[in-house]
C-alpha cells in the first residue's frame, strides 16, 4: 500500500458492519474467517461479502 492510499484511509471515517454471509471463490463460508485451504496455491481470491442493512 503506498502512502497516498494510507492517507485516504486515515482521513476517512469507517464503522463496523455485521456480515450476513461471505462467499469465497463461489463457496459460502460457515464463518467470517477465510479458511487457509481456500487460499492455498492460488494467486487470486474472489470474495463477496453480504452485510446487514444499516
Amino acid at each position: 500500500m503506498d502512502s497516498e492510499n494510507k492517507s485516504d484511509i486515515i482521513d476517512s471515517r469507517y464503522k463496523e458492519i455485521k456480515i450476513n454471509k461471505m462467499i469465497v471463490n463461489g463457496k459460502e463460508q460457515d464463518s467470517n474467517i477465510i479458511d487457509g485451504d481456500d487460499t492455498k496455491n492460488i494467486q487470486e481470491l474472489n470474495v463477496t461479502v453480504y452485510t446487514q442493512n444499516q
